[in-house]
């Protein structure tokens, strides 16, 4: 995946308004002008964001992209405003 995709992908997913909850951390998924829908996740506990996957027209694929320290605490904050009570 390019550099200007992965900038992207955690610029979109800096402005997420819905996270979901699991055991592997807070995720949500977000879309670029490519087509692909990808899954960005902040770990349980701590750690960078990183781009876990994405899912299109033909398939899915797998990833482990992690973001910069930079790129994380913008989406941590997004993170925590949309699941704030």
């Amino acid at each position: 995946m390019d550099a200007a995709t992965i900038t992207a992908v955690f610029a979109a997913a800096a402005t997420a308004t819905y996270w979901t909850r699991s055991n592997l951390g807070l995720t949500t998924e977000v879309s670029v002008e490519d087509g692909y829908r990808y899954t960005v996740r902040l770990p349980k506990g701590s750690g960078k964001a990183y781009i876990a996957g994405r899912d299109g027209y033909g398939g899915d694929e797998f990833f482990d992209i992690e973001a910069t320290w930079g790129e994380t605490f913008p989406i941590v904050e997004a993170a925590m405003a949309a699941t704030r009570i």
